[in-house]
C-alpha cells in the first residue's frame, strides 16, 4: 500500500525535473519492495532485503536535489514524494539494523527531511512546517519499532516459555520411564524370583524340587530377557495362539487348575499385551496358592469372541478384601491390576473374606 501511494505521488513529480533520475529512484525504491515480497513468499529471512529499503532512501535523498536542480515552479501544496517513503525505510532499518545503527538512521530520516521539506524542491516550508513534518516521521516510525519490540519480546518470552515446557516434559518423560523399567524389574523379581524363592524353600519332594528349578529357569531367562527388552520390534501374535499357550503354562505350572477355553473368534493381538496378561493370570494363580488356602477349586476360564478377549481367574477360598492389603505387598496392586493396565485391559475383582475370589482381565483390539 505505501509503495502504490508513493509512486501514485511520485510519478506526475516526473514532469517537473530530470524524469531518468526520477525514475532511477523510483526504480530503485521498487527493486527494493519486489525484493521484500519475494524473502516474505518464496525466500528465507535475508536481512539484506531491508538494508535494501533504507539505501533506497539514501540514494534518492541524494539524487532529488539534482533532479530537481533548476526547478522553480512549484505547485503551492507541492511536497516532496520522498515523504510517503520515510516511514518504509525507518521500519525496516531500525527493525534489521544492529542497535546503534538503527538509531543512528532513525535519526538521520527525519533531519535530512526537516532540511529537504524547508528547500523548494521539497516544498519551501518554514522552520515549523518542516520540524512537525520530521517529528511525525520520527514518532511514527518510533511508535511502530516500538510495537514491532515488544512482539518481538513476547513472542521470545513464549519461545522461551515454550522450551522451558519442552524440557520439562523431556525431563518428567524420562523421569517416568526410568520408574516405569525400575517397575518391571520390582515385578518381574516378585513374580519369578520371589515366587522360585518361596518354592524351593518349600520343597520336600522331588516334585517340587522339579517345579522350583524350572521357576528358576524360567526366573533367569526373563531376566536376561529385560536386560536386552527392545520394545521397538513389536509384533502381533494371534489370540488363540495366545490362549493354546497360557493353557499350557498354567497346566504345567499348575496342574490342580480347572481350565474351559472358548475360541468363538479370531484376532491378533500385540505380544507385549499377551505377555502382560499371561503374567498378571499366573500371579493372580499364584496368590491363589499362596493365600486362598487347601482344598480350594481353582478354575480359569479363556474366552476370545467379538468383543475381544476375556480371562476370569476363579477360587473358592478365603478370599480377601482388596482395600485391606498391606500397601507394601505388591501382588494385586501391582503385578496384577497396573500390569494389566499398562496394555489397555481392564481388571474387575470381586472378592470377599471366606466367599472366594474372582478377577476378571478383558482386553478389546482396537479400543
Amino acid at each position: 500500500m505505501t509503495v502504490l501511494q508513493t509512486f501514485t505521488i511520485a510519478i506526475p513529480h516526473a514532469n517537473l525535473g530530470n524524469a531518468f533520475i526520477h525514475f532511477l529512484s523510483l526504480g530503485l525504491i521498487l527493486a527494493a519492495h519486489f525484493a521484500a515480497v519475494y524473502n516474505f513468499w518464496l525466500g528465507s529471512a535475508n536481512k539484506n532485503v531491508y538494508l535494501l529499503h533504507g539505501a533506497a532512501y539514501v540514494v534518492s535523498f541524494f539524487l532529488y536535489p539534482i533532479a530537481m536542480q533548476g526547478v522553480t515552479d512549484f505547485p503551492s501544496d507541492y511536497r516532496s514524494w520522498l515523504w510517503w517513503w520515510t516511514g518504509t525505510a525507518t521500519m525496516a532499518l531500525g527493525m534489521f539494523l544492529p542497535k546503534w545503527w538503527a538509531f543512528a538512521f532513525l535519526g538521520f530520516v527525519p533531519v535530512s527531511y526537516f532540511f529537504l521539506r524547508m528547500t523548494p524542491a521539497g516544498g519551501g516550508q518554514g522552520v515549523g512546517t518542516a520540524l512537525l513534518d520530521a517529528l511525525y516521521v520520527f514518532l511514527y516510525a518510533v511508535a511502530v519499532l516500538s510495537l514491532v519490540l515488544m512482539l518481538r519480546s513476547a513472542a521470545s518470552e513464549v519461545d522461551y516459555k515454550n522450551d522451558e515446557v519442552a524440557e520439562t516434559a523431556t525431563a518428567r518423560a524420562a523421569a517416568e520411564a526410568a520408574e516405569l523399567e525400575r517397575r518391571k524389574i520390582d515385578d518381574l523379581v516378585h513374580d519369578q524370583v520371589l515366587t522360585t524363592v518361596l518354592l524351593a524353600a518349600q520343597a520336600q519332594t522331588p516334585q517340587q524340587r522339579a517345579l522350583a528349578s524350572e521357576s528358576a529357569s524360567v526366573a533367569i531367562e526373563r531376566l536376561k530377557i529385560a536386560a536386552n527388552e527392545d520394545n521397538s520390534k513389536v509384533e502381533d501374535i494371534s489370540v488363540n495362539t495366545f490362549i493354546d499357550t497360557l493353557t499350557e503354562n498354567i497346566r504345567r505350572t499348575f496342574p490342580e487348575v480347572q481350565i474351559s477355553l472358548s475360541k468363538e473368534a479370531e484376532f491378533s493381538m500385540p505380544i507385549l499385551v499377551g505377555i502382560a496378561l499371561a503374567d498378571a493370570t499366573i500371579q493372580a494363580l499364584k496368590n491363589s496358592m499362596q493365600h486362598a488356602g487347601t482344598k480350594v477349586v481353582r478354575q480359569v476360564r479363556l474366552k476370545a469372541d467379538n468383543h475381544g478377549l476375556k480371562v476370569v481367574i476363579k477360587d473358592d477360598g478365603r478370599g480377601f478384601r482388596e482395600s485391606k492389603i498391606p500397601a507394601n505387598r505388591m501382588g494385586v496392586r501391582h503385578s496384577i491390576r497396573r500390569r494389566a493396565a499398562s496394555v489397555g485391559a481392564t481388571v474387575n475383582i470381586q472378592s470377599e473374606p471366606r466367599k472366594g475370589a474372582t478377577i476378571i482381565f478383558k482386553w478389546v483390539p482396537n479400543a
